[in-house]
């Protein structure tokens, strides 16, 4: 027999129907995947951290040790892979910045949710009396990215959460 009178045996034809099926299926739960869970950083958290620190305005801040981070966060540093704390030196400033890398991701709404609270009881104190500093803080940014959170309040925010997605990569 030869080529030209050979003919296609139909009955193989939905065997590759299905192996299109399930190529097209394998292809898209890859896709869904790779772009809808957040990715660990591997950056070191010091590196991230001195980063971050350079980017944000420390005239006006102190370092928190342990005992401030739990006092304005009520988190404990210690289960943490990394915390950095900046606060206002005074009480009539609201720059501030909390970098934290978690240990677990079931640290991850704890974090976030601390960070949101410290804003927004900040937001309170600063209210009838200090309009630029609830301005200030209404500006805030909490970023959460994989295995990091960052909170900043500065007048520049924004530059600060950039250099934390640089970081992180």
């Amino acid at each position: 027999m030869n080529a030209k009178n050979e003919k296609f045996d139909i009955s193989i034809a939905p065997v590759f129907t299905g192996i299109k099926v399930l190529a097209l299926i394998l292809m898209i739960v890859f896709v869904v995947s790779e772009f809808s869970f957040e990715k660990e950083s591997k950056a070191a958290f010091s590196d991230v951290s001195a980063k971050v620190s350079a980017k944000f305005n420390m005239d006006n801040v102190l370092t928190g040790d342990n005992q401030m981070i739990k006092r304005l966060y009520g988190i404990d540093p210690n289960e943490y892979a990394g915390v950095t704390l900046y606060y206002p030196s005074t009480n009539m400033g609201s720059e501030e910045l909390l970098l934290v890398k978690l240990s677990d991701e079931s640290q991850k709404e704890t974090v976030r949710d601390a960070m949101q609270k410290r804003v927004d009881s900040q937001k309170k104190v600063f209210e009838g009396y200090a309009p630029d500093q609830v301005a200030m803080l209404e500006k805030a940014k909490i970023d959460v990215e994989g295995n990091y959170l960052l909170m900043v309040s500065s007048e520049n925010p924004d530059e600060v959460v950039n250099e934390f997605l640089k970081a992180l990569k």
